[in-house]
């Protein structure tokens, strides 16, 4: 049995639940800092609770650190958690800061412990189905890669910095998983106070990526994702929408054969997120997606696109 302590009585509430969908898993103790929230937390899921957070980073009987701190604080709590002898998962983004992040990857490495991201999108099923495609190289070579997320305020705040680094940074995930780091960045984005819109297009060798994030689309319309990856044989395309309704439209198109569809099999990225963190502990291995070192190329990814857009657009706005 894992046994894992939660820092954070926000989004650490929805993580209750993962774990508790996942045999294998029991959340035993959770920080928080407001008595009442964490009295309520205590009656629903009968767990302990504290206001103290020392007392769940060094309760010796805990194997997992579950960090769902503000990311400011990411750092410095996960880093003390890997020196009281704790493997950690950490919700995204991992830091602000490639600096900080290489602090948490040496870490890692000096006490022998894995740092998780929560890199979910890597778990979605049309995401990862695209990228089983592209590895089985039936349809050549990658050429281009174009992928949008589209959504309205129903997020809160989410300005010109924070959809690039809340928003934005989900599509550098995995746009570098399927071509790993550009060679140059342009960015560019529009912002209209707590909504914005960042379009960055990544340069490789012969080969590029456009990617574009909207927080301004009206009330009426649903969270929209999608992508097109262009191929020297074929295309792979998704688009999906969720929310009061779920569709994902997922095709390939192949030289030589009409357009093809394919179901895509239902899944929640986030639980499929915790069950690899579960093969990884049980295996003693780190993981080949969504560890600390992963993470770090997309940290350093978002520094490139906010450096290019200083120098296009509202440098005021990401100070």
């Amino acid at each position: 049995m894992i046994k894992v302590g939660i820092l954070g009585t926000g989004f650490g509430q929805t993580h209750l639940e993962w774990y508790g969908s996942v045999e294998g898993f029991q959340a035993v103790s959770i920080f928080g800092r407001n008595p009442e929230k964490l009295q309520q937390i205590a009656d629903k899921y009968e767990l302990h609770t504290t206001t103290k957070i020392n007392e769940v980073i060094e309760d010796p009987s805990i194997d997992l650190i579950d960090v769902c701190l503000p990311t400011e604080l990411h750092a410095e709590w996960v880093i003390k958690a890997l020196k009281n002898g704790k493997h950690v998962f950490c919700e995204t983004p991992v830091t602000y800061s490639s600096n900080e992040a290489e602090a948490i990857r040496r870490a890692s490495e000096k006490y022998g412990k894995n740092v998780f991201i929560n890199m979910f999108i890597l778990f979605s099923a049309p995401h990862k189905l695209a990228a089983d495609l592209l590895e089985k190289s039936e349809y050549g070579k990658l050429i281009s890669i174009r992928s949008y997320n589209k959504t309205s305020s129903r997020w809160g705040d989410l300005g010109l910095y924070k959809n690039i680094t809340n928003f934005h940074n989900h599509m550098m995930d995995y746009v570098i998983r399927l071509a790993g780091m550009p060679k140059a960045v342009t960015a560019a984005g529009i912002d209209n106070g707590t909504q914005s819109i960042v379009t960055s297009a990544l340069i490789y060798d012969k080969m590029y990526a456009v990617m574009e994030s909207s927080s301004a689309m009206p009330e009426c319309c649903p969270f929209e994702i999608g992508f097109e990856l262009v191929c020297t044989e074929g295309v792979i395309r998704c688009d999906a929408v969720y929310g009061d309704y779920t569709n994902e439209a997922f095709s390939v198109t192949k030289n030589g054969k009409p357009r093809e569809t394919r179901d895509v099999t239902e899944v929640d990225d986030y639980v499929e997120v915790v069950k690899h963190i579960k093969h990884c502990l049980q295996n003693n291995k780190k993981s080949d997606r969504i560890d600390i070192a992963n993470a770090i190329d997309s940290v350093k990814l978002k520094e490139m696109i906010i450096r290019s857009m200083r120098e296009a657009t509202a440098p005021d706005k990401l100070a």
